[in-house]
């Protein structure tokens, strides 16, 4: 999307008007705000491009990109409205100036355009989140679990025996040179400039792939492939539920979460246990929940222990 399509998000005369009473030349102050959020967008609409494409999630682009527009142009004419009340004595003249109002209005225009940079950062990092759902972190309770640890357990392998053969390769040639090597590595699907620098790496380091990559990428082969077990080993368990004194507790192993269904709300004091332990309210289920642990799992055994007559 081009500079050009934006810049009428913030209308020219809104623009203008709000350094009237700040610059000599508002037009050209006006000029050189409006160019600077359509750049802003510009930029932050090609980072969202490239994520998403990365991501592919390009269905998503548009849709995300017109509501993170909308919101930003929404804050950023609001610092420009308020900005319209801002004073300079240089140009109001210094007779009569209002000091303490030109400050309160200052300082209010000030916590317009922090709202508006607040919300770009916020947002940005938000929308980033969801156009690149490949980068978020692996929750056991996720829907999808299984599915991503098995093909980023499939990736590290993959990495792990193309690192091997190409060390092996790279020994295999070595008497006959590096021409031999390099050829022996785009066989095996390495790019030129790829296989090049494995055979000219800086001079503290050997060719190839060095034993440390290796020891790492094989560390996280093993990490990975026992998570991926015990997530499977979780996923085959049954929910299990229990009745307790005004408490029914659910432990459900494939979504990795304790639930607490209590028949009214607890006092306070249970509250501040349940949320002590990692419980938080889930409205939408009407039950306190909580990942699986040794907490939490103690303290719902805890409300289904019958006090001693």
């Amino acid at each position: 999307m081009q500079a050009d399509q934006l810049i009428n998000d913030i209308p020219a005369a809104v623009a203008s008007r709000a350094f009237q009473g700040t610059s000599f030349s508002p037009e050209k102050r006006a000029t050189s705000y409006r160019n600077d959020y359509a750049q802003t967008m510009a930029s932050d609409y090609e980072e969202f491009k490239r994520q998403a494409e990365k991501g592919g999630t390009l269905d998503k682009l548009e849709e995300a990109f017109a509501r993170y527009r909308a919101g930003y142009a929404s804050r950023y004419s609001a610092w420009l409205n308020s900005h319209s009340r801002c004073i300079s004595w240089m140009i109001t003249g210094p007779s009569g100036f209002p000091t303490a109002r030109a400050k309160k209005w200052n300082e209010a225009a000030h916590k317009r355009m922090g709202e508006a940079i607040d919300y770009r950062e916020r947002v940005k990092r938000k929308i980033l989140r969801e156009l690149r759902p490949d980068l978020r972190p692996i929750m056991a309770g996720d829907a999808d679990a299984i599915e991503r640890l098995a093909v980023e357990l499939a990736s590290l392998e993959r990495s792990q025996a193309l690192m091997k053969a190409a060390n092996a390769a790279i020994r295999k040639h070595s008497k006959a040179g590096a021409q031999a090597q390099a050829v022996a590595l785009v066989e095996l699907g390495f790019s030129p400039d790829q296989a090049a620098e494995l055979l000219n790496p800086p001079h503290y380091k050997c060719v190839g792939f060095p034993s440390y990559r290796l020891t790492n990428n094989g560390a996280n082969v093993r990490r990975v492939r026992e998570r991926l077990e015990h997530l499977e080993k979780m996923h085959a368990l049954p929910v299990q539920e229990a009745q307790g004194e005004g408490v029914r507790v659910e432990v459900d192993p494939p979504a990795n979460r304790v639930r607490l269904f209590f028949d009214g709300k607890p006092d306070a004091e249970t509250r501040e246990r349940l949320k002590s332990c990692g419980f938080r309210w889930t409205p939408s289920l009407e039950a306190w929940q909580a990942y699986i642990n040794y907490r939490t799992q103690e303290l719902a055994r805890s409300f289904l222990k019958v006090a001693p007559v």
